[in-house]
């Protein structure tokens, strides 16, 4: 421990004295948005090619509130939505507390903490451009690009969705993080344009955060079907996760939050007309899932549900095994309803009774189930929705 404290210390000693061997070059200059900052406490120096200066001119001009922890020598910067950790000695640094690694670790030289500028720069949205020819930094902060970015983001997501509603597959890739590795995505969406025809309506749109390079976004939207099979009207919550790659925006992740199938039980229990034989064969195959859902019989459930290859249906198997393994309910179909046919498809409303058998407690469960005809005539589950 004493060899390591003692490297430790060489170490910082020689970052220290490093300072001031650059007394006989040109200063360094920092400039935020076109401002030349005066360093009372010491002069800025290069080391490993990052940039090292007083800390407290450099937050204070970033809008941030400065505090200075002596005791473990950390210094720590502030504002309404950010907060940026640094320890002497240390590469690793926290922005909203999440690890950042450093390239240099801040520095204590004569009473005066140094902290890497670029990392900071960055840190608060803003960026950092070293000239060497003039041994000078141009800082340009994020603060008054925060509206525009706020712009570009709603206007990055409301075009993804009108690609969406065009069934513009490639066009609605362009738009996220690393693009060119989609391929297989959009041969998936083109062959999901040819089968159902869905159209998105934005009914609220919040941009949450914009910290540096990364946002987030919510929003909820309407999604109507307008043609092709079946699929029930919803309206989702979707929470859009950003990056900011060259300067503009680009979608990196979209995650549902929330959905709710827009089905009344008024529009749930209309008639339609069905071939009887049908109508009799898609409500036999509902009451047996539920019997074989009750019995907890894998094989027999998946003997009703659609089959996509081998791949999927081994893992559909084993969700419902554990699903199995983790619950004890019964079903019971109280009422049936098929209020959507087509030729090959139709949706049928089920109103159940879900038990249970650890606790004895039941609740009334309205589902909404899609079954689709099979090449040999018989009829298949292929989804299903719980209803509120």
């Amino acid at each position: 421990m004493k060899k390591i404290s003692a490297i430790l210390g060489t170490s910082l000693l020689a970052l220290a004295l490093a300072v001031p061997a650059f007394a006989a070059e040109k200063p360094i200059s920092v400039y935020v948005n076109g401002t030349n900052l005066t360093f009372p406490a010491g002069a800025p120096y290069l080391d490993n090619n990052s940039v090292l200066v007083p800390f407290r001119v450099v937050f204070e001009k970033l809008g941030m509130q400065v505090l200075w922890d002596a005791a473990t020598g950390t210094v720590t910067g502030t504002s309404d939505s950010l907060t940026i950790s640094l320890k002497i000695g240390s590469k690793l640094a926290t922005v909203n507390g999440t690890v950042k690694k450093l390239t240099v670790a801040p520095v204590s030289s004569n009473g005066t903490t140094y902290i890497p500028l670029r990392f900071v720069a960055e840190a608060t949205g803003g960026s950092a451009v070293w000239n060497a020819s003039s041994r000078s930094v141009q800082i340009t902060t994020a603060v008054s690009t925060a509206a525009s970015d706020e712009k570009a983001i709603t206007a990055l997501i409301n075009q993804a969705i009108q690609y969406y509603n065009d069934e513009k597959a490639v066009s609605y890739y362009s738009l996220m993080d690393d693009a060119d590795t989609f391929t297989d995505q959009v041969s998936s969406l083109n062959n999901y344009f040819k089968n159902y025809d869905i159209k998105t309506t934005v009914e609220a749109l919040k941009v949450l955060s914009i910290q540096g390079d990364e946002a987030t976004a919510y929003t909820v939207e309407k999604e109507v079907r307008t043609g092709g099979y079946y699929l029930p009207d919803e309206r989702s919550e979707y929470l859009y996760s950003l990056v900011r790659k060259n300067g503009v925006w680009k979608i990196y992740d979209i995650s549902v939050e929330n959905r709710t199938v827009l089905l009344t039980k008024e529009q749930a229990m209309k008639t339609v007309d069905i071939v009887q034989g049908h109508a009799t064969a898609i409500k036999d195959n509902l009451a047996k899932y539920f019997q074989a859902m009750s019995a907890k019989n894998t094989d027999a459930v998946m003997a009703l549900m659609s089959t996509y290859g081998e791949d999927y249906d081994t893992d559909t198997k084993e969700s419902l095994q554990e699903f199995f393994d983790q619950t004890d309910l019964s079903y019971t179909l109280n009422n049936s309803n098929i209020y959507y046919y087509a030729s090959g498809e139709a949706a049928i409303y089920a109103e159940t009774t879900v038990k249970d058998a650890q606790t004895g407690e039941s609740v009334e469960q309205p589902m909404l189930f899609i079954f689709y005809q099979t090449p040999a005539g018989g009829w298949t589950i292929d989804d299903f929705y719980y209803l509120d």
